[in-house]
């Protein structure tokens, strides 16, 4: 779908679960000055019980899905209008100026995806050093809080996201990176720390590092994985 100029329209799939908190303002940042036929937000809802769905603004979608954040992109995705795809976590917030770089990195017929920067907030300790650090972009290096995007051709092409309980986006980047380039905008989302905060940033970085590396060699299963991230941890690595 083209807007009247012509301009490709973008669809941002924004993934939301209990996300009152941050809603209003991750939409926000997304629809920024765009018009509707630039941008179109479908915030898919996975059964929030926090009054989060009154929160989205009457000029934007929302739709509701089962829970599960893979499941809830795929059917985003399914919904969305869009030639290009943008998947932004509901407590992430896309920077200004986002969409022209997006439209313009896979306007290369050699790039299949990408993801933006990211700037964890508020940012403690570790976090600080983190926020400054070049990433490059390896598709072992580039996850959902980091606004991922591809074509909707492209994402058709390699299947959407595997629906199982986490490194769901890790899969993602995986599939686009055996058939194409990927890009890393340096552009920096905004996405909160409140993980980090609640177990140590230090201790839950290493955590993080810990567990892509039992999944992608290490045997371990994503459901494996998710009992692991999800649980009360009290600074012991299973």
């Amino acid at each position: 779908m083209k807007s009247k100029d012509g301009a490709l329209l973008v669809s941002v799939v924004m993934p939301a679960l209990n996300e009152a908190r941050y809603i209003e303002e991750s939409i926000a940042a997304a629809r920024r000055a765009y018009a509707q036929d630039k941008v179109e937000i479908v915030v898919v809802d996975g059964g929030s019980d926090d009054g989060t769905t009154d929160l989205v603004p009457p000029t934007e979608r929302w739709m509701t899905s089962p829970p599960g954040r893979a499941i809830q992109m795929n059917r985003g995705a399914s919904a969305a209008q869009g030639e290009i795809l943008v998947f932004c976590h509901a407590d992430s917030r896309l920077p200004a100026g986002w969409r022209q770089p997006v439209v313009e990195a896979l306007g290369d017929p050699g790039v299949s995806g990408g993801a933006f920067a990211i700037r964890l907030e508020p940012a403690r300790g570790v976090l600080h050093l983190l926020n400054t650090l070049p990433v490059p972009a390896d598709w072992r290096l580039m996850y959902g809080d980091q606004a991922q995007f591809t074509t909707r051709a492209t994402f058709r092409f390699v299947g959407g996201f595997p629906e199982i309980p986490i490194m769901e986006d890790l899969e993602m980047m995986r599939r686009l990176h055996r058939i194409g380039r990927l890009i890393r905008l340096p552009l920096r989302v905004r996405s909160s720390s409140r993980r980090f905060l609640q177990r140590d940033p230090l201790r839950q970085f290493c955590l993080d590092v810990w567990l892509v590396i039992r999944y992608l060699y290490l045997g371990t299963t994503a459901e494996e994985i998710a009992q692991v991230y999800h649980a009360d941890d009290r600074g012991r690595f299973p």
